[in-house]
């Protein structure tokens, strides 16, 4: 990121994943997209889970911290469980309105605590996890009539498209003087982060529950935070404590409440890593 501006950076990862998943579905699968209706749904998840989702994340991360970032990403459960409620997907009760209001007051207490400019990120990466919590909603019902793979595959093709507008320009005047170790970084962030944990994400959903997933997000701040502290040479804040404390609260009471016996899997249960 300090050789790419966000549009670029997104423009390339999401590009070249696309034709990745696009070789990988064609080799792999025979499935097709059976009515137009179903491509305008896969444009519109490409908007909110590729397109705003990447760009935002970038964006805001260029005014934070890693740390703080992904503390923000681990309150994506109880968001998404937030606008399950909201769409009509999924009735509130109690303990879920309980775990909603512990992370939303913990992620209001990390973007309001911290510093203005990392204040501006937060808020950004908040706006990040609605727009992807939103997207995995509204993807839940495709996802009943199509493969995971080929979902992925259109998504990331509508979101190279709808990018290339947007990224096209700086790519191009920032492409020419791109070091070798940002070379390598955006090969590492295409492999590992983009395709291998899309790829990860699918087998582990066929091995055990998606809630039992979804509650590996715990450990995406704490990775953040061992690496970026002797990496990145960031500081970890007293502040971020008591945010953690209600973040991590409510999302495991969101959780819990997804897992009752007899309890139909939420699209909260379903939230997956942030790619």
């Amino acid at each position: 990121m300090r050789e790419l501006s966000s549009p670029a950076l997104v423009l390339i990862r999401v590009a070249i994943a696309a034709v990745i998943f696009y070789i990988i579905h064609t080799l792999t699968s025979r499935e097709r997209i059976t009515s137009r209706a179903d491509y305008g749904r896969l444009a519109l998840y490409s908007v909110l889970g590729v397109s705003v989702n990447q760009l935002f994340y970038l964006y805001g991360l260029s005014f934070t911290t890693a740390t703080a970032a992904q503390m923000l990403i681990v309150a994506g459960p109880a968001i998404t469980l937030l606008v399950a409620i909201l769409a009509g997907r999924e009735g509130g009760t109690r303990t879920k309105w309980v775990g909603i209001a512990l992370a939303g007051a913990g992620a209001l207490t990390l973007v309001g605590s911290a510093p203005e400019g990392s204040r501006f990120g937060n808020a950004i990466i908040l706006c990040n996890v609605w727009a992807y919590s939103t997207y995995l909603v509204l993807a839940r019902d495709i996802l009943r009539r199509y493969r995971p793979l080929t979902v992925i595959t259109w998504i990331f093709i509508f979101g190279a498209f709808t990018l290339l507008p947007i990224g096209i320009v700086p790519l191009m005047r920032e492409l020419p003087a791109l070091s070798t170790q940002a070379w390598l970084g955006i090969a590492w962030i295409i492999a590992f982060p983009t395709v291998a944990a899309y790829y990860i994400n699918m087998w582990a959903l066929t091995q055990v529950e998606s809630s039992l997933v979804s509650t590996f997000v715990y450990l995406q701040p704490v990775m953040t935070a061992l690496m970026a502290v002797p990496i990145l040479g960031e500081k970890l804040s007293v502040r971020m404590i008591p945010a953690a404390v209600l973040i991590f609260a409510g999302v495991a009471v969101s959780i819990r409440a997804g897992r009752r016996p007899g309890a139909v899997p939420s699209p909260a249960d379903q939230t997956m890593v942030e790619p």
